[in-house]
């Protein structure tokens, strides 16, 4: 049943004014957390600023990679050569 056709049901009063007052909480609260809810355009801008912020953290873990490697490879090669330089000839 949609909220409309409850608008459209009989009124029925009922003796017990504490259930009425937990329906009126109910009824708050819900409302409270439809108005916080977030809409389509919310969700597709959010969906895009995670995109950029992904392609940029992307980017910058990359160059760190690459840098770490070439790193690696400077910091090998040198210990090799150290290691070759200091074996005997002969």
């Amino acid at each position: 049943m949609i909220s409309d056709e409850l608008h459209d049901l009989p009124v029925q009063r009922h003796k017990d004014p504490l259930l009425d007052r937990r329906l009126t909480v109910l009824e708050t609260r819900f409302e409270t957390t439809l108005t916080m809810l977030p809409t389509k355009a919310d969700l597709s801008e959010l969906k895009a600023e995670l995109k950029t912020n992904i392609h940029s953290e992307s980017a910058h873990l990359s160059k760190w990679m690459a840098a770490t490697a070439i790193t690696m490879v400077l910091g090998f090669g040198g210990m090799i050569l150290t290691m070759m330089a200091r074996l005997p000839h002969g």
